[in-house]
């Protein structure tokens, strides 16, 4: 039989999104924990977002909303769903860090508060640790709210089943995070570009295979040999 509508089209047109232009001095906290030079060339060089990276992105939102049920579900009594998706904007010196908490909780038992931010993946069979950048994003956060608990869930697509990482406040990584905002803010505004971190740290060099600037980095990189 043949194809009536094709879905996948009509999934794509629904995702696509505009070049958004980035405004110097107004940053995300889901981007620090990145290479700055992708940072950097995102503000400087905007590029309108591939179909796939936003589906990932649109499936990692579907998982959120179904925690977020599980959170508040009356199933679930020994805890309370105190804010999802709770807008947060924090004034740094001359710059601005604006973002999204994706969930609050507090325990019923001692009324403690724990900041949980919510993240996909594939399997959860190899995973040790949380990403470096989920750990920043999450510090950060926790040091803007003054909640000094916080967890990153994990959530396996197929299975739904689930690992979370539980952390105290850290105000050393805070500060270090902010520093990062501060550097990147300092590249951006003095047009200096950013030394290429995911080529000269080896834990990193995994980012350069998924940066939509890999070409541009490649050919400065090149070009100053």
């Amino acid at each position: 039989m043949d194809e009536i509508i094709n879905f996948d089209k009509l999934i794509d047109k629904y995702l696509y999104r505009d070049i958004r232009q980035r405004t110097p001095g107004k940053y995300y906290p889901s981007e620090i924990g990145q290479c700055l030079r992708k940072a950097w060339f995102n503000i400087k060089m905007p590029k309108p977002v591939e179909p796939e990276v936003t589906k990932i992105f649109e499936a990692g939102n579907l998982f959120h909303a179904f925690i977020v049920e599980v959170l508040k579900s009356e199933k679930n009594p020994e805890i309370e769903l105190v804010a999802d998706e709770m807008p947060l904007k924090y004034k740094i010196d001359e710059f601005e860090i604006s973002g999204r908490i994706d969930d609050i909780i507090q325990l019923k038992y001692n009324g403690e508060k724990i900041l949980i931010e919510v993240k996909s993946t594939k399997s959860l069979d190899f995973l040790k640790e949380p990403s470096e950048a989920y750990i920043m994003q999450i510090q950060f956060y926790m040091h803007v709210t003054g909640i000094k608990k916080g967890a990153i869930l994990y959530v396996e697509k197929n299975t739904l089943k689930s690992k979370a990482f539980f952390m105290d406040y850290d105000p050393k990584i805070a500060e270090m995070t902010i520093n990062r905002f501060r550097e990147l803010h300092k590249s951006v505004t003095g047009n200096v570009m950013p030394e290429p971190e995911a080529k000269l740290i080896y834990k990193k060099r995994w980012m350069c295979n998924f940066c939509p600037y890999k070409k541009e980095c490649d050919g400065i990189e090149q070009g100053q040999e």
